[in-house]
């Protein structure tokens, strides 16, 4: 998949629902759950033994840019908009992207110590911005600054779209990764199901890396 580069203000390309995303290349992105036998703790495991994790089949995938940021649109299918906590078993709606600092790091287990890993989370419940993450394996990921990922998100029509925007380029911040034209980018893919109780290691994701190319 190629994300075409465009003279467009960063203000239309951060819009869900702008008809310059109709020009973009569009690919589905199957996804799964994750296994139970990666959580990490029983009672997690005992939870959901007869329930299922990651309800979330599949998403929709497309990327633009415009020289200076890089926009990247999720879209799935949700019926219900979930916003925020509500006692214990129901949680804010989620979405994240992970890419590779280096080569092809290890996706089940969020990146190594070798080999660590870079994720742009989006809650429902945190409005405009995305939290930028390092990971070096199962239980290590952290929140890191200077990333500034800003976010835009619809619920319509039983569906999510979410923009993710940044810029191209992060001089001087070595805790997110950085972007050229024409370059190849791998990425992966994770959703939140809220309504099903899913966060934290709880959701869908696509167990390989996928690949896109900056023109």
């Amino acid at each position: 998949m190629h994300a075409k580069g465009l003279s467009i203000p960063a203000s239309e390309l951060s819009r869900p629902g702008a008809e310059i995303w109709q020009q973009a290349e569009r690919t589905r992105i199957p996804l799964a759950g994750v296994p139970l036998s990666l959580q990490p703790t029983e009672f997690i495991k005992n939870t959901f033994r007869n329930q299922p994790v990651g309800t979330t089949a599949e998403l929709q995938f497309s990327a633009l840019h415009n020289g200076e940021v890089i926009a990247l649109r999720l879209e799935w299918a949700d019926p219900d908009r979930d916003t925020d906590i509500d006692d214990n078993d129901h949680f804010p709606d989620g979405a994240a992207l992970m890419f590779p600092f280096k080569g092809d790091a290890p996706l089940v287990t969020m990146g190594s110590k070798e080999q660590p890993v870079n994720a742009w989370h989006w809650r429902a419940d945190r409005e405009g911005v995305a939290h930028n993450n390092i990971a070096v394996g199962l239980g290590t990921s952290r929140v890191t600054s200077g990333a500034e990922i800003s976010t835009r998100a619809n619920h319509e029509n039983a569906r999510w779209q979410v923009v993710f925007l940044r810029q191209l380029q992060r001089q001087g911040v070595d805790t997110t990764v950085q972007f050229s034209p024409g370059q190849n980018i791998k990425i992966a893919f994770a959703v939140w199901e809220g309504s099903n109780g899913e966060r934290a290691g709880l959701k869908a994701f696509s167990p390989g890396w996928h690949e896109f190319t900056l023109a």
